[in-house]
């Protein structure tokens, strides 16, 4: 017999074996695990201590370190405690705490099952886990007693058992007690005591309804519905327990009509002062909001965890410093910019040009909130990879005429006619191949293109990069009506610079789309590792949730898109953004100059940023038939300003006296950024492509152009005709569609049509 027959035969033997044993004893082994988890249980149980207030160490908030291991912040400056005998409280306020936080305290043994399910039904039903069904008996335990951020079903046990022990040795009203002395409000105030005078400047005893019932709302999120930054959010979560205290027949409804007439607003020479200014705001607000407050909640901030994360400071500084050197005026548009590894990885963030007030990063992030901004023509890769996709050779050649009626009846408006495209400013161009076409951002030939492949064909390369938002509140449905439709090739479609940088980072990665986790991993104040979340061979963690990629494109195809977005930055309307090494990407600006985008990337970083204006109001003369139109002729009007030059000086903002286009402030930022941000990474040029497309369209038939309109649009600097060009480009022709070039049925608006 040979080796390889012997071992397969010893093997046979050895699993033969194993079967026997666990068919004879392997009842013994979920005994066993029954038996050792009792015993730990139980000595929990007998052992374990209990402290009361008195005896609880106020731990720390928590600290978070960039990838380097440098302090970037904390989400709390200051903790504070004052115990009281909570018999002196009003009785509201622990009414207004049991019927936030427990409506069966009184009834259950510090463990309530109908809690649970109940809890379990709400989440089920509302599609998120919105309620927890943890007794306050259970919480004060989980805070005070175990100080474990864990979710172990260990942790949960032993949470289960001190719960009910507690419940034994203590009469309601004192847990209850506990629990009002301990429980974390934010502001680092511990306790009502705290809370009272952090908020109001008064002792708890004072407290009115109102303020209990606002205090009792704020318990499992504190840091979310602060009064100065959240006041409509106060005041909902106060309404809400004022509410229940009705239903539960606590106070009757004229007492809570009353206190909801209540304004929720922090005292002058209160003792709760919120950090106003921090390194890297939007960054820590974004950790906070989607990531680490739906984990950890009110523990992120008694727990003592030390979250170290992706960003880099030097990098951070770096987009910063870009920003800033580029839009020094007060009155100069906002700006965002996101950094990413392949893997997702994210460097740096920017949401907006105050890039250290916490206020402003708690308000809207531009680099991640939805529904985000047109993204012009930074959107035409996803068209172009799908023709590679479909075989389709970027020496395909088309009319670069403008303007064009595009007849395909797929990409007709909702009434039949044919979709109308001009390329910026009307330049027109004769046949162009789709490098050249990308290279200096012509509209035509992009609309031609899409009519070849079909908006279905463009939203299935959509999807597979996540633009549909999977398991986000903002979800849509990129196949509906609004939405696949022709102009998407232009980059019609509202995305976030966050999306964008994770798309073109799977660029960067040859095709593999990046899961975004801004962390590495977490311990607690001891050192021990609570959750990891990316590899790490000298991390022992035993909670693991490692994130992955998924494969959105092939190899090969993305490497040719790579190499055709080289002659971008190299020759194209990029060229502001060289660094001196191989750079791919694509500018876009959007109708009438309301974004700028540019999005870019070397093998090993993708960075993308965005500029615009804010959504602004004003006061406009109207007519009287206007329903929105007051008795003095006037409305309100809302409206993105523009950054172009027109008659209208409130409405047109040119920035530095330029007209705005991807190429110019945004390239010039990002290159600013990414040439210190790669200055210590090697020089890498983009995989050379092992199979190229080979299904060549020739020129589309000639197609007789319109007269040019007498207004003109956008962008960047002036193509190389080819030698069978049948027209010459007007000057500085770039990456914009024309006044009216997007079918109606595209569910945009003037700043959705595509740059």
């Amino acid at each position: 017999m040979s080796r390889r027959g012997r071992r397969r035969a010893s093997s046979v033997r050895s699993s033969s074996r194993s079967q026997r044993w666990l068919l004879r004893w392997g009842w013994l082994l979920p005994v066993g695990a029954l038996v050792i988890g009792g015993t730990i249980l139980g000595l929990t149980y007998a052992f374990a201590r209990i402290p009361l207030p008195r005896d609880i160490e106020l731990a720390s908030s928590a600290k978070v370190f960039d990838v380097k291991g440098r302090l970037i912040g904390t989400y709390s400056d200051e903790v504070r405690r004052f115990l009281i005998d909570t018999d002196e409280l009003p009785k509201y306020v622990g009414e207004a705490v049991v019927a936030s936080e427990d409506k069966d305290f009184y009834e259950h043994s510090g463990v309530s099952l109908r809690g649970i399910i109940r809890a379990g039904w709400a989440n089920i039903t509302g599609g998120e886990i919105s309620q927890g069904g943890s007794t306050i008996t259970q919480q004060y335990v989980k805070n005070a007693v175990l100080q474990d951020p864990s979710r172990t079903v260990t942790r949960k046990l032993k949470e289960l058992v001190l719960a009910i022990k507690l419940e034994r040795r203590y009469p309601k009203e004192q847990i209850l007690g506990f629990y009002l002395n301990t429980i974390y409000l934010g502001r680092g105030a511990y306790g009502f005591e705290a809370a009272a005078q952090t908020y109001f400047d008064k002792a708890a005893k004072d407290l009115s309804l109102g303020e209990a019932s606002y205090l009792a709302g704020i318990i499992p999120a504190p840091e979310s519905y602060q009064p100065d930054e959240n006041p409509r959010g106060a005041e909902a979560r106060r309404d809400r327990v004022l509410d229940i205290m009705v239903d539960e027949g606590f106070i009757t409804e004229s007492a809570a009509s009353k206190a909801r007439r209540e304004k929720i607003k922090i005292a002058r020479g209160a003792l709760g002062s919120v950090v106003k200014r921090q390194r890297a705001a939007y960054f820590l607000e974004w950790l906070r909001r989607d990531f680490l407050q739906p984990e950890f909640q009110g523990g992120l901030f008694t727990q003592g965890l030390e979250i170290h994360t992706t960003l880099d400071l030097d990098m951070q500084e770096a987009a910063e410093e870009a920003i800033a050197s580029h839009l020094t005026e007060k009155s100069d548009p906002e700006a965002a910019l996101v950094s990413m590894t392949p893997k997702g990885e994210v460097r740096a963030l920017i949401g907006g040009r105050d890039f250290t007030n916490v206020k402003k990063a708690r308000g809207f992030d531009f680099a991640t909130d939805f529904p985000g901004r047109s993204a012009g023509s930074s959107f035409k890769p996803f068209t172009l990879l799908t023709a590679i996709e479909q075989d389709i050779s970027t020496r395909s050649r088309f009319s670069g005429h403008s303007p064009q009626l595009i007849s395909d009846p797929e990409c007709a408006n909702p009434d039949g006619t044919p979709w109308d495209v001009e390329n910026y400013e009307g330049g027109s161009y004769g046949s162009m191949d789709l490098v050249q076409a990308t290279t200096n951002s012509v509209n035509t030939i992009y609309a031609q293109l899409a009519a070849e492949l079909g908006p279905d064909a463009i939203v299935e390369t959509l999807d597979d990069f996540e633009f549909d938002r999977p398991g986000t509140d903002a979800e849509r449905d990129l196949h509906s009506i609004n939405l696949e439709v022709c102009s998407q090739a232009l980059g019609t479609m509202d995305v976030t610079p966050l999306e964008m940088a994770r798309s073109y980072a799977a660029f960067a990665g040859r095709g593999a789309l990046p899961e975004v986790m801004p962390i590495r991993y977490i311990e607690n104040f001891e050192g021990d590792c609570v959750k990891q979340y990316r590899p790490n061979p000298d991390l022992e963690c035993g909670d693991a949730d490692l994130v992955s990629t998924t494969p959105a494109a092939e190899q090969n195809d993305v490497d040719v898109l790579s190499q055709t977005l080289t002659s971008v930055v190299s020759s194209g309307t990029a060229t502001e953004a060289n660094i001196g090494r191989p750079v791919a990407g694509k500018t876009g600006t959007a109708q009438q100059h309301k974004d700028a985008w540019f999005a870019g990337y070397v093998p090993q970083l993708a960075t993308v940023v965005w500029m615009g204006y804010p959504f602004e109001t004003r006061i406009v003369d109207c007519v009287v038939s206007d329903p929105r139109c007051n008795k003095n002729g006037k409305k309100k009007e809302g409206y993105v300003p523009l950054m172009e030059f027109c008659s209208d000086l409130e409405l047109c903002r040119p920035v530095h006296g330029v007209t705005v286009t991807g190429g110019s402030f945004p390239a010039q930022i990002w290159a600013a950024f990414m040439s210190v941000a790669v200055a210590d990474m090697d020089v890498l040029g983009f995989p050379i492509p092992i199979d190229l497309p080979d299904e060549v369209i020739n020129e589309a038939p000639v197609v007789s152009p319109k007269p040019k309109p007498s207004k003109t649009r956008e962008e960047e600097p002036e193509p190389t005709p080819t030698p069978d060009d049948t027209a010459q480009p007007s000057p500085e022709p770039t990456d914009s569609g024309g006044p009216n070039p997007l079918p109606t049925n595209s569910g945009g608006n003037d700043d959705d049509e595509g740059g």
